[in-house]
């Protein structure tokens, strides 16, 4: 958390490259690029649905490559965001959270939940029945805390202090009609995660990059963020990057009267902030391997 929370203090003082991702839908080979122009480094990571992520660090004063690495801090990238995100966007004396979906990254955005605040509940909605229920013994386990399967997601909402969010599904997962002021929401979905509602009854949305929001790769799929703005329904302009919070160019909405909703972004500089920590760390401790590129 500490890495990216001092990327994105770079990112509000405009020494962040900021790239949207690209994604080749018929091969599911996703490459994402950054550059982090106060540490002197940009590059990319490349990564293929159902095999691995590869990440090359180069120096941007010369040009020189610095690091070939594998690449597995994907879910450690979303975990530390949203938990940033959670740091500054919940009441400290938070005690229940919602959980809507139960698929790969649910764990791994509940983690820094139960880190930051005292959860002694988690209530856990998906479609499944079976994978809910499966997913509240497993996360029980890993929490060491209460995890309950419920069978709608208003079950889960209206007893949650905050709403985590990470869902496949085709259509939204949560409703604005379930929002009350005082919550806050936080999603890794995909972009029609959260219906229109959602959005429109937000006293703040928050979003690491526009740049990345305005170029998701699956321009079939129906964003409702850039629709209203583009609508006029919704202000571009009153959409804040994450990092203007973080800076403390942008203030936190009175906590208990408002909705937050809080959505990722791709990541992407994000990615190669983690790369670039773990190539000075691998530095500093004698590992890796010295090769030629000549």
């Amino acid at each position: 958390m500490a890495v990216l929370e001092q990327t994105f203090r770079e990112q509000a003082a405009g020494q962040v490259k900021q790239v949207a991702p690209l994604r080749f839908m018929n091969r599911g080979m996703r490459l994402v690029v950054g550059g982090l122009e106060a540490q002197d480094k940009n590059g990319l990571r490349v990564s293929v649905t159902g095999g691995g992520a590869l990440a090359l660090l180069f120096e941007i004063s010369s040009g020189k490559l610095l690091s070939l690495m594998g690449y597995p801090f994907s879910e450690l990238r979303i975990s530390a965001t949203v938990g940033l995100a959670i740091e500054r966007f919940t009441d400290a004396k938070a005690k229940t959270v919602a959980m809507i979906g139960s698929g790969r990254l649910a764990l791994p955005i509940l983690e820094p939940a139960c880190a930051l605040r005292s959860i002694e509940r988690v209530l856990v909605y998906s479609r499944s029945a079976v994978n809910r229920e499966g997913f509240a013994r497993k996360a029980g386990i890993a929490l060491k805390t209460s995890v309950v399967a419920v069978d709608s997601p208003q079950a889960a909402i209206e007893r949650a202090d905050f709403v985590l969010v990470s869902t496949n599904s085709p259509a939204a997962a949560l409703h604005g009609q379930w929002l009350r002021p005082g919550l806050s929401v936080f999603g890794i979905g995909r972009p029609n995660e959260f219906d229109d509602e959602v959005y429109l009854k937000a006293n703040l949305v928050s979003i690491p990059s526009k740049t990345h929001e305005l170029n998701y790769y699956d321009t079939k799929l129906d964003q409702p963020l850039i629709r209203l703005s583009q609508q006029g329904q919704l202000s571009w302009d009153g959409v804040t990057e994450f990092c203007d919070i973080v800076s403390g160019k942008v203030a936190v909405p009175d906590l208990p009267r408002s909705v937050i909703i809080f959505r990722d972004s791709q990541g992407g500089y994000g990615d190669l902030t983690l790369a670039a920590y773990a190539y000075e760390e691998a530095k500093r401790r004698g590992l890796g391997q010295q090769i030629s590129t000549e």
